[in-house]
């Protein structure tokens, strides 16, 4: 057997720690709050830069941290996940997980060095050579602190994946503060980014550990197909979820009603904060050996569609007023537009959360073509509604589109993810949802504070059901201990009843 030919290996009869519980709602929703934390403080750092740099430095500075935007996106589908993998199957120490930690960090290495050279030449054609080097040494490190990131998933140890992204941003703020007080320029601003990438190599040594100098494992043609695949589709997911903002810039540079719809956009994407918090947690119990595919299956979806309807229902319901307050006055036009761009927001967090069980399942060819019919509904809705009615078409464009396709990948899905039963209760939790929907939008006619006392027991409520604190159980920890325990006292009764008996 070559190198170059080598077959995938088996994965190993790793089981975890004999105690260890896996509640999904809980760590779903907490990095789903964090990732919305992250976007707040991301969005304070953009704000800090817009009113203390000058007006072309901080034009200069919007075009690199969109670049960088664009990087961070491919290095988050390209490494994480894949690795992932290879920690969530094989034990530690083992030589299948040191040869899959080292192909990660080669890709890192490589594909940061190939992003450094790109928006490097790319920055240096619209901005000064400093500016250009500054954002090429981001790009590279944005991409190699992604093993740490994927190794932590892998581990299952989603508190810390959380705090070091909160980590990331916090340091790129407090760094963007320096750049205040000295007075730098864009260039050093960029390198807040830089700064921020400390925070994810804070990993538990054992990840270091680890790491191993083995430059064959390039040669292994199967690493780089299943690699390809997941960053294939979680980049066109990635995509499609920014597709509006880009587009109506694009379409109507300039305008207030386009700047409206894109600030609009930005708060309506929360559920698809919740999507990534489940998508976190799903991918790597799923492909844990032994595990029982249909009670991930099910917790996953019955957490994921507790939280996405409760942030559906509080974004498309807010009151001008309320939602007025986190929104510049000179964009209240565009307030009209929210239930849409909500509604959007809902269908691209359930093409999210559904095309990464289907690559956790391996379901590559439907998660292939739902997203390429993703595409075509997404882009038609967006086309269709601008021809029609400009930015406001679009908005109504852009919620047909999404959840149409969202419906045809479900479709799609439905039988490979038969395991979970997912017709089972949808009907109830259909009319409970509608009933969410229908209470906040008559409460926002009434009066704001009385909206808010609503949505604000709604939210808090669904979290203390998910993290146990209500006396409705229920079902979404995973425990391995729990099971073994259940079974052994059953079987105990069952003998002592036979020996009665004899």
């Amino acid at each position: 057997m070559t190198t170059g030919t080598s077959l995938r290996p088996r994965a190993d009869d790793r089981k975890g720690t004999p105690d260890q519980e896996v509640n999904i709602a809980q760590n779903g929703g907490f990095l789903a709050v964090s990732a919305g934390l992250v976007g707040v403080v991301s969005y304070a750092c953009s704000l800090l830069m817009a009113n203390m740099l000058g007006t072309a430095d901080y034009t200069q500075f919007a075009a690199a941290a969109m670049i960088l935007g664009v990087v961070g996106i491919v290095a988050n589908a390209l490494v994480p996940l894949p690795l992932s993998h290879v920690v969530a199957v094989h034990r530690q120490g083992s030589e299948e997980r040191q040869d899959g930690m080292a192909f990660s960090v080669f890709v890192s290495c490589l594909a940061g060095l190939a992003a450094a050279a790109i928006t490097g030449g790319v920055t240096l054609a619209i901005a000064t050579p400093d500016l250009a080097a500054a954002v090429a040494l981001a790009a590279f490190a944005i991409f190699v602190v992604n093993a740490p990131a994927g190794w932590l998933q892998g581990e299952l140890r989603f508190t810390w994946y959380a705090l070091s992204t909160i980590g990331e941003v916090v340091l790129r703020l407090i760094f963007s503060l320096l750049v205040v007080v000295m007075a730098w320029s864009a260039g050093g601003a960029v390198l807040g980014f830089v700064a921020g990438c400390l925070a994810p190599l804070v990993v538990p040594w054992r990840f270091y550990r680890d790491l191993r100098w083995r430059p064959r494992v390039l040669l292994q043609r199967w690493r780089w197909a299943e690699t390809t695949d997941i960053a294939s589709v979680l980049c066109v997911v990635s995509v499609l979820v920014g597709l509006d903002v880009m587009v109506v810039g694009f379409l109507d540079n300039g305008s207030v009603d386009a700047a409206g719809f894109q600030a609009l956009a930005t708060i309506a994407k929360g559920p698809v904060y919740v999507a990534a918090g489940t998508a976190l947690v799903a991918f790597p119990l799923l492909r844990t050996p032994g595990v029982k595919v249909g009670e991930v299956l099910g917790a996953s979806f019955a957490s994921f569609g507790q939280l996405v309807v409760v942030a559906f229902a509080i974004i498309a319901t807010a009151p001008p007023l309320m939602s007025g307050l986190i929104v510049p006055q000179k964009y209240h036009g565009s307030l009209g537009l929210l239930p849409w761009l909500a509604a959007s927001g809902l269908g691209y967090a359930v093409l999210m959360v559904l095309s990464t069980i289907l690559l956790a399942m391996r379901a590559y060819r439907r998660c292939q073509i739902g997203l390429a019919c993703a595409c075509l509904m997404v882009i038609g809705g967006l086309w269709i509604g601008w021809q029609l009615n400009a930015v406001t078409g679009m908005a109504i464009g852009s919620a047909v589109g999404a959840v149409t396709a969202c419906v045809v990948l479900a479709v799609l899905a439905r039988p490979v993810l038969a395991t979970a039963h997912p017709g089972r209760g949808a009907g109830t939790f259909l009319v409970l949802a509608c009933i969410l929907i229908l209470v906040l939008a008559l409460t926002a006619q009434v009066h704001p504070l009385v909206w808010l006392a609503f949505a604000a027991f709604s939210g808090i409520t669904v979290l203390a059901h998910q993290r146990g604190m209500l006396p409705h159980r229920n079902d979404f920890r995973i425990s391995r201990r729990r099971q073994v325990g259940r079974r052994s006292k059953t079987t105990g009764r069952r003998q002592r009843r036979a020996a009665h008996l004899r």
